[in-house]
């Protein structure tokens, strides 16, 4: 998955668990953040290919 899409999810879920309504409004969208943050770590982790001179 692109990571600009997950980087960007990630700050509008932060975003709105900061601007909740209540509490939990605020605890869905700070699961989100931590899934986001999940995928991205798992992203970062996966081995680049190299491409062939």
């Amino acid at each position: 998955m692109d990571l600009n899409y997950l980087y960007f999810r990630h700050q509008v879920s932060l975003f709105m668990s900061v601007n909740a309504a209540c509490e939990l409004s605020r605890a869905a969208h700070l699961g989100l953040v931590a899934g986001y943050a999940n995928r991205i770590a798992a992203t970062m982790r996966q081995p680049r290919l190299e491409l062939a001179a």
